[in-house]
């Protein structure tokens, strides 16, 4: 439904209205999340650059549904994606800079979530979907809605691997980049383990690791797939 033109929505963040509460990150430009909710071992922050495709929990459930669809590809020598992800993924690695050098996945989803994208403050979206909640909105059915507004929409992924965690960046693809989630979740990987297995390509791993200036000899990498003990 469309609430009436003269009513002021609530924020998507802090639901406040007419105004915002004092510590919005809509009045944040430094905020990199409005929303934050737990994942094991770590959290999802929700970006407010995503705001407008991720803004009330049923747009959430439904980017959450398009996310356990991910086609997941390593990181490793040219893995071969479809022309439009790939060329998204490529310049998204290219913002990333240096970062992107630890780069461990990239994923795509084959198949798209239809989705308003509406000319309203993102922040007090107009447009609202009576769904149960814990599912998806079905636009489609939705009275009174223009269906010019609604666009399809699919996800990209980027999986980073830093020394003490792993962080997932969700983009949408809507002609261009849009960051819609951060999942950051901890796991320090042990000292001295190889590049391969640090990125869980524990295949790839040869059991030993480079030496360094002041080894003689490689040493075994600790990775618990070769001791067969937790790392």
């Amino acid at each position: 439904m469309t609430r009436p033109p003269n009513a002021i929505p609530p924020c998507l963040a802090c639901r406040q209205t007419p105004g915002h509460a004092q510590l919005c990150p809509c009045d944040d430009d430094e905020a990199t999340y409005y929303l934050q909710h737990s994942l094991p071992g770590g959290h999802r922050d929700w970006t407010p650059a995503g705001i407008r495709y991720t803004g009330t929990p049923a747009r959430r459930t439904a980017v959450r549904a398009l996310m356990a669809t991910t086609c997941w590809a390593r990181m490793h020598g040219n893995p071969e994606l479809p022309a439009s992800p790939g060329l998204l993924i490529k310049a998204i690695l290219a913002e990333f800079g240096s970062t992107s050098r630890r780069t461990a996945r990239i994923g795509y989803t084959s198949d798209y979530l239809t989705t308003v994208d509406c000319r309203c403050d993102p922040w007090r979206c107009t447009h609202e979907h009576d769904t149960a909640a814990g599912t998806s909105p079905d636009w489609l059915t939705n009275p009174g809605l223009d269906l010019d507004l609604l666009v399809n929409v699919t996800l990209v992924a980027v999986e980073i691997r830093w020394p003490e965690l792993w962080q997932t960046y969700w983009f949408a693809d809507v002609g261009g980049a849009v960051n819609l989630a951060i999942d950051s979740v901890s796991e320090i990987s042990p000292p001295g383990i190889s590049v391969a297995c640090h990125r869980r390509w524990c295949d790839l791993c040869p059991g030993d690791t480079k030496p360094g200036p002041r080894d003689r000899a490689r040493t075994p990498c600790p990775c618990s797939c070769h001791t067969g003990t937790p790392s």
